[in-house]
């Protein structure tokens, strides 16, 4: 028997099974209504969603060779699993099915290859006090054979149990569950979470704690960034309700091991005597209408039971971690907690992290022991507001620093360079009261304003710009040039040039993007550079840095070109060399350039003309690979010639651009000091700077 004949696909799922946009569905079903192929006929309706037989919709888009999906038997379970025409609900299938996918996981074997009786049998193996999955697999009754199928072909097209897991959770939103969906948050904000918990966790045998009795979405975002060889422990409350068993059946899945929860839960009397990071959310699924107070009185029973080895990482609404609190009883919760010492930075995340509420906006709360050589009076908290910032990694990679600062001594933290946050002392936060946001950069009383300064510096630019537009941008421009046909022959690629040695390409080098810093050192070159978002100047690394932490870092070459492909095309000569090009850039160099007729500047602008790596409009990746792209060569007694000339313009530009600079400043200069009076233009545009 056929076990994918009664399984029901809408039009939606035809265009994710079918790997195409969802008009594009609409558009078969228009064009090929007749003929010897037609469309498939719905063969239900709920209310206006037409529904079609999943095998008859596989066959004729393979019959007419249609779609961008070549696995489109294997990926039918995987799509339609949960519109089988049984008289089973959806909450059963979707429960059973997840239950089957976790027992898989748990055997490592096909679940096909046995009845239903020994299927039952293996559930109660595995769950012999119905914890997690005997009872879902159990209420699939007469069709548990059929099911057990089916999860071995969603297993097989997902590739693991725990990826058809996840495919099975995704279907959350679309089946509109009411305790799922209004907690789940988006990707950003549960991978932020996880690589802070990682970030903190520093002994293998910590204890992972969700309090929550049905939350699974960051313990498996966390498991997702965990060393894949380790056997982590969990801990999470629990209760015999659907959404926590499915909690269960998750973290199985993904190969956590569970301790049981205390008999009392996690109240009061609680007490854990290891190693332990507690991970949590607000809302949780069975928590989803909490007040404000009821959310920070949860947060304090966590810090209650926290010891010196323990830390917390929290996520929750920012009108109860951050802002302005207008309930007494939410008001004094929180002020305890600060007074606690144990809250060791606050984030305001932005909004949209929960898609069921894209309007709220969500807090970071990172706990941990304070540091008893400092006096209380002295304690701190580090605060920031990230409600304009996206969180990519960069944003990430910035609250990690300033999270596992904030967890130093008080020596580390006044010698940090906190990329989002502000240290904050405890004691000012109680005084004040209120939001629990950065503090407002102290407004600073302006000097009076120095006219007689103003008027030099004037003097100096105006020398500077006539000194620099009666030099190199006088125009008097010499450039001799003789033309004839243009030559024929192809020209070599730069994978040739690379197999014959006459070029080399260098990867950049992998540089944390927290090193890198302005003012004096190491000139650095990376993609914003390359792509015109940055001079290259304008970052640097120090020198000692790049010694002691990164020994195998190399520097550029005078003439080396500098290139990137993501994530766009770009192309630099790196005139001066001793820079360090950060990674995704990469290094062009050529080997000899007097004897192998190639000029650094000259293979630039062609590249750039012609757009070899330019990303086409729709594609994925960008262009040509490097190896395609076709160098210019001259001949090499015509190289020095060359070369002088494009030095030439070069340096033209350079005073170009510095006239521009100077321009700036001189109008920012000028229209300063009028605006606070202590200037004037005379009439005859010279300038007395005595009469500033």
């Amino acid at each position: 028997m056929d076990r994918t004949s009664s399984l029901l696909l809408t039009k939606p799922d035809i265009a994710a099974l079918a790997k195409v946009q969802r008009p594009v569905v609409s558009m078969w079903a228009k064009r090929y209504r007749d003929g010897d192929r037609p469309f498939p006929k719905p063969v239900s309706t709920d209310g206006r969603q037409e529904k079609f037989s999943g095998t008859e919709v596989v066959d004729w888009i393979r019959s007419r060779n249609l779609g961008n999906s070549d696995t489109l038997a294997e990926d039918l379970a995987l799509h339609a699993a949960l519109d089988h025409g049984s008289a089973l609900s959806r909450d059963v299938v979707f429960n059973g099915i997840s239950a089957l996918l976790c027992m898989k996981a748990m055997l490592g074997e096909s679940l096909a290859d046995l009845d239903a009786p020994d299927l039952l049998d293996e559930a109660d193996e595995l769950d012999p006090d119905d914890e997690f999955l005997y009872g879902e697999i159990e209420s699939l009754g007469g069709e548990l054979g059929v099911f057990a199928s089916f999860a071995d072909q969603m297993a097989d097209a997902a590739y693991t149990p725990a990826q058809a897991f996840e495919t099975i959770m995704a279907q959350r939103f679309r089946l509109q569950r009411a305790d799922l969906v209004d907690s789940a948050l988006a990707a950003p904000a549960l991978e932020l979470c996880a690589r802070v918990c990682a970030a903190l966790t520093a002994d293998d045998r910590a204890v992972f704690v969700d309090p929550s009795v049905a939350g699974s979405d960051l313990l498996v975002a966390l498991r997702s960034v965990l060393p894949e060889y380790g056997e982590p422990m969990a801990m999470t409350g629990e209760a015999p309700t659907a959404a926590s068993r499915l909690a269960r059946r998750r973290l199985a899945v993904h190969h956590w091991r569970r301790r049981r929860a205390p008999e009392g839960g996690f109240g009061g009397g609680f007490v854990l005597d290891e190693p332990a990071m507690f991970l949590t959310q607000y809302p949780s699924p069975c928590g989803v209408g909490m007040t404000d107070a009821q959310i920070l009185a949860d947060i304090d029973n966590i810090a209650l039971q926290m010891g010196p080895e323990h830390r917390a990482v929290i996520i929750g609404p920012a009108s109860a971690l951050v802002d302005e609190l207008g309930d007494r009883q939410a008001d004094a919760i929180r002020s305890g907690l600060v007074r606690s010492d144990r809250l060791r930075a606050v984030f305001r995340l932005p909004e949209g992290l929960l898609p069921a509420r894209p309007g709220l906006s969500m807090a970071l709360w990172v706990l941990g022991a304070a540091d008893p050589a400092v006096k209380p009076a002295d304690r701190w908290t580090v605060l920031a507001d990230l409600s304009a910032v996206e969180l990519d990694d960069g944003a990430v990679v910035g609250v990690i620093a300033d999270v596992t600062a904030s967890m130093g001594t008080w020596k580390s933290v006044l010698t940090s360079a906190f990329r989002h946050g502000v240290v904050d002392k405890t004691a000012k936060l109680l005084a004040t009261g209120g939001a629990l946001t950065p503090p407002q950069t102290k407004r600073v009383r302006r000097p009076r304003f120095d006219g007689a300064a103003a008027a030099g510096r004037i003097v100096e630019l105006v020398d500077a710009t006539n000194l620099r537009a009666g030099g190199l941008l006088d125009g008097n421009l010499n450039l001799r040039v003789e033309y004839g046909e243009a030559g024929g022959l192809r020209m070599p690629t730069a994978g040739q040039l690379a197999e014959s040695r006459d070029l080399k390409v260098l990867p950049g080098n992998r540089i944390d993007e927290s090193d890198l810093e302005t003012g004096e050192g190491v000139r650095v070159i990376g993609a914003e550079e390359v792509l015109g978002g940055r001079r290259v100047g304008e970052r640097v690394i120090d020198r000692l840095t790049l010694t002691t932490r990164y020994p195998s870092g190399r520097y550029t070459e005078p003439g080396d070109l500098v290139f990137c492909t993501s994530p766009g095309f770009g192309v630099v000569v790196d005139v001066e060399g001793s820079s360090v090009v950060v990674s995704p850039a990469r290094i062009m160099r050529i080997a000899d350039p007097a004897s192998s007729g190639m000029v650094p500047e000259l293979i630039a602008r062609h590249l750039l003309a012609k757009g070899v790596g330019a990303r086409p409009s729709g594609a994925i990746r960008s262009g040509h690979a490097w190896k395609g792209w076709e160098i210019p060569r001259i001949p090499p007694d015509r190289v020095p010639a060359v070369t002088e000339a494009l030095h030439d313009l070069r340096e033209r530009r350079r005073a170009a651009t510095e006239l521009l600079d100077n321009l700036d400043q001189l109008t920012t200069t000028l229209i300063d000091g009028v605006a606070h009076g202590a200037l004037t233009v005379a009439g005859d545009t010279e300038t007395h700077p005595e009469r500033g």
